[in-house]
């Protein structure tokens, strides 16, 4: 898979050096010289770029790769003018960044729907997560094995859990449901904005804001994503 990591600070090299190491192909992107001299032997390719100017994120391959994440850290505007730009050139998958509630917030406003917060999400749980489509958390229990909460694949919203049939299908173990009470855009590390419902209603349609939590190979969450 490719990834573009935007912010090459303590968090978006160890991301963008944990990637790498797996066998993803990795631009780590940054505008300190120094930087990007320190990281060209641990991350597969780095790009000297100041990314609040749009015509040189226009230089990047945003529609070739699988996600890009802005790891920019303590210069907030920075952030949020990346990721407007990422937005405004339609780039397929964006995870942005968060040091604080209130730059979560913004980052919310300007229609982010993956955010993630160093304090809460180390860089090994975020290349877990990228390992997944549509994964919004990953646990790894071994190298095969993992629990993940996943977006309900387009496919099956509408559908009911019994004609869905995930545990026979795709031998997964389906734990739980994350139901969000609003309809709005998700904000994964807000629990307060859904209940958990461990007693599954097999005739309950599925949502589109809805969150499985499923346990098993990673390739089996992979197929039932895919299929």
């Amino acid at each position: 898979m490719k990834y573009i990591v935007i912010g090459l600070g303590y968090f978006g090299s160890t991301l963008a050096s944990n990637l790498t190491r797996q066998g993803h192909e990795v631009i780590g992107v940054d505008k300190r010289a120094e930087k990007i001299d320190e990281l060209k032997e641990s991350i597969s390719i780095v790009m000297e770029l100041d990314s609040t100017n749009q015509n040189a994120v226009k230089t990047l391959p945003i529609q070739d790769v699988d996600a890009i994440i802005v790891a920019i850290g303590e210069d907030i505007g920075s952030s949020i003018l990346t990721l407007t730009i990422l937005k405004n050139l339609d780039a397929n998958r964006i995870i942005g960044r968060a040091i604080t509630p209130l730059h979560r917030n913004i980052l919310t406003q300007i229609g982010i729907k993956e955010i993630v917060q160093p304090e809460e999400d180390s860089a090994l749980l975020v290349s877990s997560m990228l390992q997944i489509k549509n994964a919004k958390r990953v646990i790894e229990l071994n190298e095969e094995s993992s629990i993940a909460e996943i977006m309900v694949p387009t496919k099956y919203i509408g559908h009911n859990l019994d004609s869905v049939n995930i545990e026979s299908r795709f031998n997964l173990k389906l734990i739980a449901v994350k139901i969000f009470l609003k309809e709005r855009m998700l904000d994964v590390f807000n629990t307060s904005e859904c209940k958990i419902s461990f007693e599954l209603d097999k005739e309950r349609p599925l949502r589109e804001t809805d969150v499985l939590v499923l346990a098993g190979s990673v390739d089996d969450i992979k197929k039932f994503i895919e299929s």
